[in-house]
């Protein structure tokens, strides 16, 4: 890939060697991911089907027992749940999560963050959507952690820029999309919490409409 005349008036000539090796490996990155893309469809193949390809098999040779062909249905079911979704819990659970998104407005994404807010208490026989206090706080201190570390990132990205060279601009740049990575990992309770929050609402409605 060549570096277009325009971008070369405004590089320093020291800089243009990391500048175009830079350039060269980035025209290269869809050749360089095409073996990892093989090696992931392998790996689903391979490792995450294979189980309930298994658990297929063995219904098939215990037809004439009644209680564990059952039990193999069953277990068929959650881990057909579990490729799809990418949840592993418990049969109840599932049907939970499946009864929550009969509307089809839900991601796998979300799911999962309900299931973390899901619990079967001993004096129930249902899994129920519990959110509590600390939850509460956690979530809030996520968000305020993540936005502090998202300006502590643009603060220090604006004042390597100002240096006016292309190495403190990297830098910055490279300073600034850590603490943004960082920021969305810290975020991600609060994530969790709002989105239960949603369910909680959604299988309020469902109830109501019942």
């Amino acid at each position: 890939m060549e570096i277009p005349q325009q971008i070369l008036a405004f590089i320093d000539v020291k800089y243009l060697p990391v500048v175009t090796v830079t350039v060269t490996l980035l025209s290269l990155l869809p050749k360089l991911l095409a073996p990892l893309i093989t090696a992931l469809d392998a790996h689903d193949k391979h490792f995450v089907r294979k189980p309930l390809e298994r658990l297929k098999a063995l219904r098939s040779s215990v037809a004439k027992n009644p209680d564990l062909s059952h039990y193999l249905e069953t277990a068929i079911e959650q881990e057909a749940f579990r490729i799809a979704s990418g949840v592993n819990t418990s049969r109840a659970k599932m049907e939970f999560l499946l009864t929550l998104n009969k509307d089809g407005t839900w991601t796998k994404q979300q799911l999962r963050s309900v299931c973390r807010h899901l619990e079967v208490q001993d004096d129930a026989s249902k899994p129920k959507l519990i959110i509590r206090g600390v939850d509460k706080l956690v979530a809030y201190w996520s968000i305020s952690a993540s936005t502090s570390f998202a300006l502590l990132g643009a603060a220090a990205f604006a004042l390597m820029t100002a240096q006016n060279t292309l190495v403190s601009f990297l830098t910055g740049a490279s300073v600034f999309g850590l603490c943004i990575m960082f920021a969305r990992f810290l975020l991600s309770d609060y994530i969790h919490y709002k989105i239960a929050r949603r369910a909680q609402a959604a299988l309020a409605n469902q109830q109501n409409n019942a």
